[in-house]
């Protein structure tokens, strides 16, 4: 995804950048650790900031795709938690190739290019698959040092305090039980002090509808569905398969061991322990965000916890078959994972493409006229001076590859465009908000310029880029051609 890429930071990145221009304006180290725990939305970023400065301190700027790359690759980490638990089955390493399928394609595209979004919403999954897998080594002292490295990296980090509480529970360990409650007290007061609620979360009115609170905790979980289209109830079915499949499973096993039974294998702790964490994480985001679902479609930053627990489901399918019968699922279940990848890359390429090109055209926007057009005015009003003083100081470095003024040999005056005038409407917990839009438009274009260039008379360009729709599958197989060329 590195081609996907910019040297520009894309919208709540500026909240990692603003972090270093404030560093550089106070010499107390309190003002510092205030600005590196300060809330950003029901987070305490810590870590996700320290990188951004560390990466600042190697290269002498903020280098984006670099700090994009190494979330993506600490992402694709889990998978060894995956194998490490499937290993102890002692089956064919074949039965274990749908997985990285079914976890790496870019129907989450937003883990994938945004920065601020990898470094949390990717990375805390592998820590706390790393926490879980401590707890199956019986590594406490190990695991009270990731657990703060997930509860300082994104919000529902703080979870795998409950993770702990139930293995400790069940391995009997008071002593160690009762480090870890005093860990968890301190280490919430530290979080939850001068906590703001965040201003998407209305936890009233989301228990004010349990059914559409149910039906969004389910298609949290099963939105992998959404690879094929954006139909929400086919989320909420799966969802709901996936969570009580391996609850059924599972649960059972926990209940015996706790009443002396037999001990949790290490393939039932590692998963029970990830299923307790991906059903807390998914219960928190209903009950803060499913106020506002008119439907049940997941963003995209949410979008990574439903290919994982699938991937556990189809291990705890292999599991539990008799061997003769595994081939039977795996084999479809091969099948459907490369369709998944095949689908998602066909159907979300052209998203990744107009995202970066949207960051290369305003490149040239803010050299040209101090503004990106992608934001709102108010996004713009808010930025320009901290990000004048990144840019000012070397913090960010962007070079445009677009030109400020325009060649007759390389424009085309005679597109015949449309214009329709709309609004943009979002909301959060305080209100909805509107704003008006133009749509330029145009379908008669046959080059592959992602681009329109709008030129006043002796000013700078204006770029704005193309979004270009997907080929019908048809016309992707006769003419092996992704895009459209509009």
């Amino acid at each position: 995804m590195f081609i996907y890429s910019e040297t520009l930071f894309f919208a709540d990145d500026f909240h990692l950048l603003k972090t270093i221009v404030w560093f550089q304006e106070t010499d107390s180290f309190y003002e510092k650790i205030a600005l590196l725990l300060q809330q950003h939305n029901e987070h305490r970023i810590l870590f996700p900031r320290l990188l951004t400065w560390l990466d600042y301190r190697l290269e002498g700027h903020i280098n984006w795709p670099v700090l994009m790359v190494l979330g993506n690759m600490v992402w694709c980490g889990v998978l060894y938690f995956l194998w490490d638990a499937f290993r102890t089955l002692r089956l064919n390493p074949w039965l274990f190739l749908p997985i990285p399928w079914l976890l790496f394609h870019p129907f989450y595209y937003d883990n994938l290019t945004w920065t601020i979004s990898v470094l949390q919403q990717s990375v805390i999954v592998f820590i706390l698959a790393w926490l879980v897998h401590a707890f199956t080594n019986r590594r406490f002292l190990l695991a009270i040092g990731i657990v703060l490295l997930g509860t300082f990296t994104h919000g529902n980090g703080i979870f795998g305090f409950a993770v702990g509480i139930v293995f400790l529970v069940i391995y009997r360990e008071w002593r160690w039980l009762g480090i870890w409650l005093l860990v968890a007290l301190i280490t919430a007061f530290v979080y939850f002090y001068g906590f703001e609620r965040g201003q998407s979360a209305d936890f009233a009115r989301s228990l004010s509808d349990p059914l559409r609170l149910i039906a969004y905790f389910c298609t949290f979980l099963g939105s992998v569905t959404q690879v094929f289209g954006p139909h929400d109830w086919p989320s909420v079915a799966w969802g709901a398969i996936v969570f009580l499949g391996i609850a059924w499973f599972g649960f059972p096993k926990i209940y015996a061991q706790y009443r002396s039974g037999p001990p949790l294998s290490y393939f039932e702790k590692m998963l029970l322990g990830n299923l307790l964490f991906l059903g807390i994480t998914a219960l928190l985001v209903a009950v803060s965000r499913s106020w506002s679902a008119t439907d049940f479609l997941i963003p995209p930053r949410y979008a990574h916890y439903s290919p994982y627990i699938t991937a556990w489901f189809y291990l705890v399918g292999i599991a539990v078959l008799a061997r003769s019968y595994i081939w039977y699922w795996s084999l479809p279940w091969g099948i459907l994972a490369v369709l998944i990848w095949l689908v998602s890359y066909l159907n979300y390429f052209t998203t990744l493409e107009y995202r970066r090109d949207w960051l290369r055209a305003d490149k040239a926007n803010w050299e040209n006229y101090d503004v990106f057009l992608q934001y709102a005015p108010s996004f713009n009003r808010n930025i320009r001076d901290v990000y004048h003083k990144a840019v000012d100081r070397g913090i960010c470095y962007h070079p445009s590859g677009l030109p400020s003024q325009l060649t007759g040999a390389s424009t085309d005056s005679t597109l015949a465009l449309t214009f329709e005038r709309g609004f943009s409407v979002s909301q959060d917990a305080s209100g909805e908000y509107r704003e008006k839009i133009l749509r330029v438009g145009n379908k008669s274009n046959a080059s592959d310029t992602p681009f329109l260039a709008l030129v006043a008379e002796g000013q700078p360009v204006v770029w704005v880029p193309y979004y270009r729709l997907r080929n019908a599958y048809r016309g992707i197989l006769r003419g092996m051609d992704y895009g459209k060329k509009t």
